[in-house]
């Protein structure tokens, strides 16, 4: 059936909505006949695509366009077929909005274990991206369907609450976009966490290095310097205890700061930060036990 046979008038404009270049999610109302165009999420070949899907409304009849061929096909069953079509693509955009969830577990998984990969921020680029289209996308097209359960209400008959259910699961979904945009951003949160934690340790071993080989420095350009009077400068053994004073200063700097180490670590660290904090965690605990306590 060609879209002329089912609409009378305005065909350039109802042409242009549902054959635009970039078609967005729309609903127009053309008192004797409506045109809905609802997109709906796909991936293929990798990528996150939007596929529109076109229906014009017509005295009690649903026609779905057919992009292939551009005809315009009747539904048999009028708004159940409609509900039942529009259904699938929803629950279709659940699973590929619970892929995305799987995705950024994975990434979380990467931060807990400290195991992360150089191909991590691509992959937190990607999902970010995705997520924000998906976003624009519920945004307007939850605008689009409340519209037309708005406008159509009274003609769904038994099918009224099977099209409200719809809306609720377009609201549902857009809250789980939501959180995990939320989630990702506390991915990137965590790893520049990491990476800030790893840049410390990475100073503080070139701190340790200056400071012992600072020491050796002062001392090696001390007794290069051409002048009279040097310590060992007529002793035939000299040298040897030139490098004798220079292996003592490393042995005597090396034990001290693996003690610092081990003080900041085991003792420090683990008797007061964590004794503290289950010991405060423990009263915390029987505080909210004593206020709940049945008497």
């Amino acid at each position: 059936m060609k879209l002329e046979e089912v609409v009378g008038h305005s065909i350039d404009e109802v042409h242009e909505i549902l054959w635009s270049a970039d078609p967005y999610s729309v609903y127009e109302d053309y008192l004797d006949f409506k045109v809905l165009l609802l997109r709906h999420i796909e991936l293929k070949d990798d990528n996150l695509i939007f596929c529109p899907e076109a229906f014009i409304l017509k005295a009690g009849d649903v026609f779905y366009l057919n992009r292939a061929d551009g005809g315009l096909t009747k539904l048999a069953d009028g708004w159940q077929s409609l509900y039942q079509q529009l259904e699938g693509y929803y629950k279709n955009n659940q699973k590929i909005i619970t892929a995305y969830s799987e995705q950024i577990e994975k990434l979380e998984d990467y931060l807990f274990q400290r195991n992360v990969p150089s191909f991590f921020m691509d992959i937190w680029f990607d999902v970010k991206k995705d997520l924000s289209k998906l976003e624009n996308y519920y945004y307007r097209n939850g605008l689009v369907y409340r519209e037309f359960i708005k406008k159509n209400d009274s003609a769904f008959g038994p099918w009224s609450d099977e099209f409200k259910d719809i809306d609720d699961a377009i609201g549902f979904q857009n809250s789980n976009l939501t959180n995990l945009k939320t989630r990702l951003d506390g991915v990137h949160h965590y790893f520049d966490s990491i990476k800030h934690d790893r840049l410390n340790k990475t100073l503080l071993s070139l701190t340790v290095i200056s400071g012992i080989f600072l020491p050796l420095n002062l001392i090696v350009g001390y007794f290069g310097i051409n002048t009279p009077g040097l310590p060992f400068m007529n002793d035939h053994l000299g040298s040897e205890k030139v490098a004798l004073l220079l292996a003592v200063v490393v042995v005597v700097l090396l034990p001290g700061f693996q003690i610092l180490r081990l003080i900041d670590r085991y003792i420090l660290r683990y008797l007061i930060g964590r004794y503290d904090f289950y010991k405060n965690l423990s009263a915390r605990i029987d505080e909210l036990s004593g206020r709940f306590r049945v008497r």
